[in-house]
């Protein structure tokens, strides 16, 4: 209860705080004082609302759905702290959260100056007070038996919770999320901005004030994407950082449009232009925001994403499209009404051979950039089926080379004009430099032009940048923050070409103690048997480390990739092992296990019910299953902990009898117990396998005994894995940081900026 009335006053108190600064915004600065008061109020009833969750997840109060379905007492504090986001209800919980308490900076930030505190804080009000409405329409404090009801009867506590989902159960889970979440929460801010400056018809100071904002938001979402790919890469097993996954988009896009917005209004700063393209990237990167949310929970991606929620209901699924569509319409409706004061800016031309003509163009680049993934994105909306990674490798790979040497070009030309001669002289030795480069990678083994123009392009890019950061460092840090961010670019690319378009990959069987030289990749490769460990967040299942020992040039070492069965998913769950080296990753990726067979395939014998095979002088019917109290499709299937038969009528020259092999299963694992007639002990019956869809079929061997010899496998378990190599990936992983630091180091260049 008291969850649901912090959610309610956190609603109605955002409602209160819009209208009361837009009353200040029509003129009427008496109530000022109530905007202020009761976005206090919001943020306040938010910050409890969430420390609330957090009690109850921590104090594993089961009788609330929401900590039921995502958490159990086996997860240690930091996994069990990350149930708080780990489904739909927490995951807008947390994007509310990280609202409200930026909105606490941003009402302090705007309350100094004229810095349009009554317009932006009206508009921000709206954002938070359509997250509450989300809150309580899709509320995180539903009792399990409000939830369930008929189901569950009032008053019920389950001893334990579901838990976590195994594919969360990861370091990153713990920081990747909020990342990206203050990236998304952050982005409203500089959409305020925009349309606060169109309600006051101001359009030269906002873009001071809003891009400290703007590069904050550039900065942590660009970090939580990377985030999201090296989860991917060290947990998911299939050797990538990046699948073009539609919610992997649905964040990339308004990072790209983000970053289109920086470099504009740079320009606007230095050369007083493309104010009207400022505001309209400022309004869509916030708008893309809101898209990426609605693709993602509301379902319509659920069978072309592997992040996707489930369906949340049709009335979140109104207040989504109705979050999209009011929130567009202000835009639009802003945009309209000024019409006549945007069409009188930006009159004068630029110079083509100008700094800010090429950022114009950059800016372009990156928005086609945009389109063309938020068209492949959206195309499950459109059709059944899903875009293919390769048109986005093929769409976005010239746009990415376009984007490099713009990057370099950009800094050798002057504000409003540049003189030719210097640009060319400028030009000539970092281009030389990355030509001599790039014909060294064409010689050892780069053929693809495109890609040694891609290469040719990162280079250029990162020598420019890296000369004109070494000089600026040694007499201004705070103004190297651009070039460093676009160092740390150039190297995402160059390791994005080393590490996907290079790297080498192959399928290995692995019979126990059998070496196997694998020469396209240079080492030996041996499985040592799999060893169990208990990982103190999931005591439930079993866990293997699958010990495979990896040599080369006399040296070794052991890696670990782990499989088990997860009782969660009901499924086999695979985790890839790494070893870091400074050129290049070994990755190693489970596949599957094979065990020997303890039948030959002459002994197999698939059976509807009814029907009679004859084996020897023997005719055996297959009657039906057995499933001894075990409900079909019931909790003990799904657990992988249960025991079921089959019945089968056996005829020989002398008997009649019905016997009844059984499996057992452990955690997935079949233990198969054979069954013989009384009379005659020739013969063991073993029931091996189930199929219930369609015709009911049964998969029963049986073995004859006096062939016991015959009938011995002398195959060793056998581990097949995907071994890969992947050259250079350090790069990547350095070039984020570093473009991560750039835009840290510009926006204490912003801050300070605003302080004189």
């Amino acid at each position: 209860m008291a969850g649901k009335i912090l959610i309610y006053a956190a609603f109605f108190a955002s409602i209160i705080s819009m209208m009361a600064f837009f009353m200040v915004h029509l003129g009427k600065e008496k109530y000022l004082k109530f905007g202020r008061l009761f976005f206090h109020v919001t943020a306040i009833s938010v910050i409890s609302a969430t420390i609330y969750l957090l009690y109850l997840i921590l104090n594993h109060h089961y009788e609330f759905a929401y900590v039921w379905e995502h958490s159990n007492g086996e997860l240690q504090l930091p996994l069990l702290i990350s149930t708080f986001y780990a489904g739909q209800e927490g995951s807008f919980m947390l994007w509310t959260f990280m609202t409200a308490v930026i909105g606490i900076f941003l009402l302090n930030y705007v309350s100094k100056g004229d810095r349009l505190e009554p317009q932006v804080m009206s508009v921000f009000g709206l954002v938070l007070a359509f997250l509450g409405l989300i809150l309580v329409l899709k509320s995180p404090f539903i009792y399990v038996w409000e939830k369930w009801p008929g189901d569950v009867e009032a008053g019920f506590i389950p001893d334990k919770g579901k838990g976590l989902n195994p594919l969360l159960q990861n370091f990153w889970m713990s920081i990747h999320p909020p990342t990206l979440f203050a990236g998304f929460a952050s982005l409203a801010v500089p959409f305020c901005f925009a349309i606060a400056t169109l309600m006051k018809n101001k359009y030269e100071d906002w873009i001071k004030f809003s891009l400290p904002w703007l590069l904050f938001s550039g900065g942590i979402l660009g970090l939580g994407i990377m985030m999201g790919g090296y989860w991917a890469y060290g947990v998911l097993g299939w050797g990538g950082y990046w699948a073009w996954d539609p919610v992997e988009n649905s964040s990339f896009i308004p990072w790209l449009i983000t970053v289109a917005a920086v470099h504009t209004m740079i320009a606007q700063k230095r050369t007083g232009g493309y104010k009207k393209t400022n505001l309209i990237l400022c309004i869509l990167s916030f708008l893309l925001v809101l898209y990426s949310t609605f693709l993602t929970r509301s379902g319509i991606l659920g069978d072309s994403s592997v992040h996707s929620f489930v369906d949340p209901g049709h009335e979140v699924y109104i207040a989504l499209v109705a979050f999209i569509g009011i929130f567009i319409l202000i835009a639009i409706a802003a945009l309209i009404y000024r019409y006549k004061e945007l069409k009188a800016l930006n009159l004068q031309p630029n110079k083509l051979l100008s700094r800010e003509s090429s950022l114009f163009l950059g800016t372009i680049t990156l928005c086609a950039a945009a389109l063309v993934i938020t068209a492949g994105t959206s195309w499950p909306i459109l059709s059944k089926g899903s875009v293919d990674a390769a048109f986005y490798n093929r769409m976005n790979l010239p746009i990415a080379v376009l984007i490099a040497f713009i990057n370099g070009i950009s800094l050798l030309l002057k504000w409003k004009n540049t003189d030719e001669k210097q640009f060319f002289k400028g030009l000539l030795f970092p281009l030389i430099l990355s030509i001599v480069v790039t014909l060294g990678l064409v010689f050892i083994g780069v053929q693809d032009f495109l890609i040694a123009l891609f290469a040719l392009a990162s280079f250029f890019a990162f020598f420019i940048n890296a000369e004109i950061a070494i000089n600026i460092l040694r007499k201004n840090r705070n103004q190297a923050g651009a070039y460093v961010a676009h160092m740390g670019l150039a190297l995402v690319f160059l390791g994005i070409i080393a590490s996907s378009k290079y790297s080498k990959e192959e399928n290995i069987s692995l019979q126990l103690n059998k070496p196997v030289n694998v020469p396209e990749l240079g080492y030996t490769f041996t499985y040592v048997g799999a060893t169990p460990f208990e990982d103190p967040n999931n005591k439930t299942d079993t866990k293997y480390h699958f010990n495979v020992k990896v040599e080369k040039d006399g040296k070794e070492m052991t890696m670990k990739p782990i499989m088990y069965f997860s009782q969660f998913s009901n499924g086999v769950m695979k985790n890839p092992d790494i070893a870091n080296f400074p050129t290049r990753d070994l990755y190693l990726s489970p596949m599957g296990l094979e065990q020997p067979s303890q039948f030959k395939p002459e002994d197999i014998h698939e059976m509807k019910k009814g029907e009679e095979v004859k084996v020897g002088d023997m005719k055996v019917q297959f009657v039906d299953f057995d499933f001894g109290g075990v409900e079909q499709g019931g909790k003990e299937m799904q657990s992988g902990n249960f025991m079921i038969g089959a019945t089968l009528k056996v005829t020989d020259s002398k008997y009649t009898e019905t016997v009844s092999p059984k499996v057992k299963y452990t955690n997935g694992e079949p233990e198969y117990i054979p069954a013989m007639m009384t009379g005659n002990g020739n013969y063991e019956f073993y029931f091996t396998k189930m199929n219930v869809q369609g015709d009911a079929l049964a998969t029963i061997a049986i073995v004859d005994k006096r062939n016991a010899n015959q009938n011995q496998n002398t195959q060793e378990e056998t581990l097949v894995i995907t071994a890969s190599i992947k050259p250079f990936i350090n790069i990547l992983w350095a070039g984020t940081v570093i473009l991560v630091l750039g835009f840290v180091i510009s926006i204490f260049r912003r801050r300070k900026e605003l302080r004189i």
